[in-house]
């Protein structure tokens, strides 16, 4: 049976164990909560940023379809002057004036493909942004906690430990008690016992 101090070192390496495993796991739980809120960050900004480049196309692609317009209606507008002073009518004219408008709905629907496409683009970089969170997010795992498994080693670990210190104490001799071995006896192979040093004795005298 173990002594009370190889229990007690076996309990404490145990115990020691198990706050070890409990620090680490919580500090990887630190590590992943820091981890995702900057991930977390990141994508806020770089959604923010496209979501940017996406209202300033919009902007530019109406402004410059309300450019088009305007100029379309001052170029009609001026032909059709220009074919009133001239006393110039039928079909001629009316094909003038349609192709200034069909010049200008071109204009307009070449506005709305670069749109489209810019859009587009802009989505991919959405679908990659959100990748790249994911990925960054599971680059950091949470803390495994302290299961079963991990109890159950360190008590197999503690009582290792204990076994290990009473077999190193009783090599030592520190023996319950506070005994040591004994000097000269018969067990220790001492030659020098009490019938050898009397037949000495009795040769001397």
């Amino acid at each position: 049976m173990c002594d009370p101090v190889s229990i007690t070192l076996g309990i404490m390496s145990a115990v020691s164990s198990v706050q070890q495993a409990s620090a680490a796991s919580d500090a990887q739980d630190a590590a992943y909560e820091e981890n995702l809120r900057a991930s977390n960050e990141a994508k806020k900004d770089a959604d923010r940023q496209i979501n940017l480049q996406q209202a300033q196309a919009d902007e530019a692609a109406a402004t410059e379809k309300l450019q088009n317009d305007l100029q379309t209606q001052e170029t009609l507008a001026r032909a059709v002057v220009a074919g009133g002073e001239s006393g110039a009518q039928g079909n001629s004219t009316v094909a003038a004036q349609e192709n200034i408008v069909r010049q200008g709905l071109e204009a307009n629907n070449m506005i709305t493909q670069n749109l489209e496409r810019e859009i587009d683009q802009l989505h991919e970089e959405r679908l990659g942004t959100q990748s790249t969170h994911t990925s960054r997010v599971n680059s950091v795992s949470k803390g495994a906690g302290v299961g079963m498994g991990t109890v159950l080693g360190a008590i197999a670990g503690g009582a290792s430990t204990g076994l290990s210190t009473a077999s190193s104490m009783k090599s030592l001799g520190i023996m319950q008690g506070g005994g040591k071995p004994k000097v000269g006896s018969a067990a220790s192979g001492n030659p020098l016992t009490s019938s050898t040093i009397g037949g000495f004795n009795t040769r001397r005298s």
